[in-house]
């Protein structure tokens, strides 16, 4: 499939000779994402995959894999959450609740599983969610939609933004270290930086 964009022709990986060893590992580690399900099941897996993509817009397969894997592993971790509103339960019971909580708004709304709508139906199923505009309140008993919804989505974009296929649709050049920037001054890029449109 032929890149379009702002960046068509650019690819960040081609710059991964100049990182450092660990970096290369990070970073290669994510463009060969493998769901391992250590805290979601395969059907918490599916939907929050069909979910990521409807967010971010990105129906990659190795995007969207990525950033399922990053989310399981973080929730299946036992590392703190750093800070959390009073109201609202740990990450493992607001995660699984949550995603019972979009089929359940789902079924409501139109009758069937969140993954078997059409993509218009699917946004507006994440609308209700977004806004505690939901038809179905059962699951939301113990926290608003909406707090899930925040979660959820400032999860997925993080996950999202940090993948290298991304990083070459936006022209991010990837780590710097150890080589640095040389060209700083306002509108100037380096030899190998993304040039927008393949502009010389």
């Amino acid at each position: 499939m032929e890149k379009t964009g702002r960046y068509p022709s650019y690819d960040v990986w081609d710059q991964h000779t100049e990182w450092d060893a660990h970096t290369r590992k990070v970073v290669g580690a994510r463009r060969m994402p493998a769901m391992a399900n250590q805290f979601f099941t395969k059907k918490e897996s599916l939907l929050l995959q069909t979910v990521v993509g409807v967010l971010v817009n990105d129906h990659r397969l190795e995007v969207l894999t990525f950033v399922v894997e990053h989310l399981d592993d973080t929730t299946a971790s036992n590392i703190g959450e750093s800070q959390r509103k009073v109201g609202v339960p740990p990450k493992k019971e607001l995660y699984r609740s949550g995603l019972e909580g979009i089929d359940a708004e789902s079924h409501a709304a139109y009758g069937a599983d969140f993954v078997a709508l059409k993509l218009d139906q699917q946004e507006a199923v994440l609308q209700h969610v977004a806004n505690g505009g939901i038809q179905n309140h059962e699951p939301w008993t113990d926290f608003a939609s909406v707090d899930f919804f925040k979660r959820l989505l400032h999860d997925t974009v993080s996950a999202y933004y940090s993948h290298p296929l991304v990083w070459s649709d936006i022209g991010y050049g990837g780590p710097a270290y150890p080589r640095g920037y040389v060209r700083v001054e306002k509108g100037l890029t380096d030899p190998w930086e993304a040039k927008a449109n393949d502009e010389s």
